[in-house]
């Protein structure tokens, strides 16, 4: 059974919220206008698509990078704007002792508007390590995220990259045939960055791909 979870991936600032516009009781033309978003509890992270037994209980919503439309003349590493630490949190309370779980990330090609210009070669860059969570709130509030303890997930790398319109590549997992972990594991995502190739941009154009978060009972 596949579950997976999209999340966008930007290349310019973008605010997720609620639109709340006033209205105007005015006797002239409008000439402009503008609208604040306002709201309460906002996250970085959101659930997958299928809740279960084994799910993604919480992966980024989105990662922004660089808000410039200018275009970089060497290979230039931009890092998500908010500069803060994200999370992919797998749950499982699943019956068995040595159950399996694998998550693979893979980021499609970043595109303009249009989608008539590609931002080639472009790769997602991030440290990674194994952490605990527990409770309801997201990952970002205060005490979710605690350390691993005896869990049993493993990171397949410190460091690792995923290659824009490349195949999915496992993130973490979990299950070696003995004992596996019965709870929440969270892989953390630190210096995040994207890197680009010298000239690959338009000047002017801003891009945007998707990053999908699959999970997988198997490994």
């Amino acid at each position: 059974m596949k579950k997976k979870l999209l999340a966008g991936l930007v290349t310019s600032a973008t605010l997720v919220g609620i639109c709340v516009a006033g209205g105007l009781n005015v006797s002239a033309t409008e000439v402009d206008n503008a609208d604040t978003e306002i709201g309460i509890g906002f996250t970085g992270h959101g659930p997958g698509t299928i809740p279960g037994p084994l799910e993604i209980q919480w992966a980024p919503l989105k990662l922004d990078f660089h808000n410039a439309n200018t275009v970089n003349t060497v290979v230039k590493d931009f890092p998500e704007i908010t500069g803060n630490k994200k999370y992919a949190v797998i749950s499982d309370t699943r019956a068995g002792a040595t159950d399996e779980w694998k998550l693979t990330a893979q980021l499609t090609e970043l595109k303009n508007a249009a989608a008539t210009e590609t931002l080639t070669g472009a790769i997602l860059k991030f440290d990674s390590a194994l952490q605990g969570y527990q409770g309801m709130n997201a990952p970002e509030a205060p005490g979710s995220i605690i350390a691993a303890g005896a869990r049993t997930a493993t990171i397949s790398s410190s460091s690792q990259t995923v290659n824009a319109g490349g195949t999915a590549v496992t993130v973490m997992q979990d299950g070696t045939g003995t004992g596996t972990f019965q709870g929440q594991s969270a892989m953390e995502m630190d210096n995040i960055e994207l890197e680009v190739p010298a000239n690959a941009a338009q000047v002017g154009e801003q891009y945007q791909g998707t990053l999908t978060w699959s999970l997988d009972d198997t490994l």
